[in-house]
């Protein structure tokens, strides 16, 4: 996880093994920010952990008054959350 400004981008995997509570209370941090951008193009695996942890994320934003939004979305994470029928749940830069 790199910040820089009101960007993150996110690297390697995003899976169950990687979604503990510590990593999810540092990514609460990044809250902070009144406006975030999550950028995915670089994760490499997603399983539905990770896209637990995503929609997590929007419902911590939303009550930290944060806006959010993620970029560079990968295939199998649209594909999960379509089947998942979350996929509008996620809000995406345009």
């Amino acid at each position: 996880m790199t910040l820089s400004g009101h960007m993150v981008t996110l690297s390697g995997e995003l899976t169950r093994t990687m979604i503990t509570s510590g990593f999810i209370n540092q990514s609460r941090k990044m809250l902070a920010q009144k406006t975030l951008v999550i950028d995915l193009s670089q994760v490499s695996k997603i399983d539905t952990a990770g896209l637990a942890w995503l929609l997590l994320l929007v419902e911590h934003a939303k009550q930290d008054v944060c806006q959010l939004s993620f970029k560079n979305l990968p295939e199998d994470l649209l594909k999960l959350a379509k089947l998942s029928a979350v996929d509008l749940f996620i809000p995406t830069e345009n």
